[in-house]
């Protein structure tokens, strides 16, 4: 081998030595060996992510729903009762677990005014009429 190949073969050694520093694969390997510490990662980047999509997200609708109220206090004819019937079917429409403990009325018949709302009542829950 000449001096001048032996030269090459260096650089070359030495460019990729440097972009093995690059990559950090020292610390990959490192990381690899220790499981306990890529799983602590993991949990924490996936907290981390979580929270931030809440809270991002709770101020996206929040300014939403702020943009709509000075929209609908401009009182625009159309517009303006459109986006009353939609905030109103909003607000109407339950949150996933909470869940209100009423008892069904039937609205097959109109009431009568001698008391028997009570018996209706018990009637249409027990499924008999």
């Amino acid at each position: 081998m000449t001096k001048k190949e032996n030269k090459e073969q260096s650089s070359q050694l030495e460019k990729v030595a440097l972009q093995i520093e690059k990559m950090r694969l020292g610390d990959y390997i490192y990381n690899m060996n220790r499981p306990s510490k890529i799983i602590l990662n993991n949990l924490l980047g996936g907290i981390s992510r979580g929270v931030g999509l809440t809270v991002g997200a709770t101020l996206v609708i929040a300014l939403l729903f702020k943009i709509l109220s000075v929209i609908i206090s401009m009182n625009i004819p159309y517009l303006t009762e459109t986006l009353q019937e939609v905030v109103s079917i909003i607000k109407a429409t339950p949150v996933a677990g909470i869940v209100e403990d009423k008892k069904q009325k039937c609205d097959c018949a109109p009431l009568m005014d001698n008391g028997d709302e009570k018996e209706r009542t018990e009637d249409v829950n027990s499924g008999t009429n």
